[in-house]
């Protein structure tokens, strides 16, 4: 039975309801599966876990049915929606979207997503083997997206801030107690939160990971967007280097109502990478940074290299990071400053 063109896979009392009130919306359809259907619905079959028959009944043709329609209902928001399958898996995934006769989705929808016809299929064994093993691949491949993609994100976490492959009890508490010396009172309102998130009691590795990503992008990788994961790398990436500086400055013992601390980071194609702690008592840091940037233009009329970088972080409550570069114009230096993220 077919109520505005959409398959109904069982009658119930609200069905009859409507079909007593609204008879015209309802329509019957009867069709045969004998031969080369016979076996391709026994094969869908098989796909399913489910035994193969020698006769069609409508009863069976259900029980094939269900399964596929909840498939598609059951799949996660990004496994419905992502682009990051392959061609195949993109057809199927929307030949069953749009499915609306489970007949000629199974005997011509399904073939053509797949590069087949239904005639096409009755050539060779080995042609019908081979379409079923491609629509068995792209079925798993749909059904796995979204595992694929929790992967990547904690494969990212461990290549970028772990160094190894760690399973999931070992790599959450390392990442915990990065930031145990933080203070967390002075962070800012995103750096809480992704600090209570790290150090949620969560043991459930996917629970845990969805947890992370809603602090970084507000959205959990059940219903990120493709579009969403390299930001979601890149501001996990930002915070984690925010936090670690911050960590570093709260091992100073900074007195924040007296003082404020930089962490200074420069970077020279000689010397490589310095790093230093700055304090500034509160009265007179303007005057003593002004210092500090005539310090660094002598270094560089004494003929250090063109290009360096200051990363300048001061108490936990804030974050500021300037950039100096020098250029020469009739034997002397000049240090001009730009802000940058």
């Amino acid at each position: 039975m077919f109520e505005a063109g959409v398959y109904v896979p069982e009658l119930s009392g609200d069905i009859l309801d409507l079909l007593v009130k609204n008879p015209e919306n309802y329509a019957i359809k009867a069709f045969g599966v004998d031969g080369v259907r016979l076996n391709l619905f026994n094969s869908y079959r098989q796909l399913l876990n489910q035994s193969t028959q020698l006769q069609f009944s409508n009863e069976l043709f259900v029980d094939t049915v269900k399964p596929f329609l909840k498939f598609y209902r059951e799949l996660p928001e990004y496994a419905r929606n992502t682009r990051r399958l392959s061609r195949e898996a993109l057809a199927v995934r929307e030949a069953i979207a749009n499915a609306r006769e489970p007949e000629k989705t199974f005997f011509d929808d399904f073939p053509l997503a797949l590069g087949y016809s239904f005639d096409s299929l009755q050539v060779s064994d080995d042609v019908f083997e081979t379409y079923i093993s491609t629509l068995q691949q792209a079925i798993t491949e749909i059904r796995t997206c979204y595992d694929a993609l929790i992967s990547r994100f904690e494969t990212f976490i461990l290549h970028e801030f772990i160094g190894e492959e760690i399973g999931f009890a070992e790599y959450k508490p390392r990442l915990q107690a990065r930031f145990q010396k933080l203070s967390r009172h002075l962070l800012q309102p995103s750096q809480k939160t992704f600090v209570q998130r790290l150090d949620s009691q969560l043991d459930d590795r996917k629970a845990w990971l969805n947890s992370m990503a809603q602090a970084v992008v507000g959205r959990s990788l059940d219903v990120l967007r493709d579009a969403d994961e390299h930001v979601l790398y890149d501001k996990f990436t930002r915070i984690i280097r925010d936090l670690d500086n911050l960590t570093h400055l709260a091992k100073a013992d900074v007195d924040t109502a007296k003082e404020e601390v930089f962490s200074l980071e420069i970077s020279s194609f000689v010397d490589g990478i310095s790093k230093d702690l700055v304090r500034i008592p509160l009265p007179v840091k303007q005057d003593q940074l002004e210092v500090s940037e005539r310090s660094l233009l002598r270094y560089k009329v004494a003929g250090l290299p063109t290009n360096r970088k200051i990363y300048a972080k001061n108490d936990q409550s804030q974050t500021r990071t300037r950039y100096f570069g020098w250029q020469r114009q009739r034997g002397f230096g000049h240090l001009h400053e730009a802000a940058v993220s």
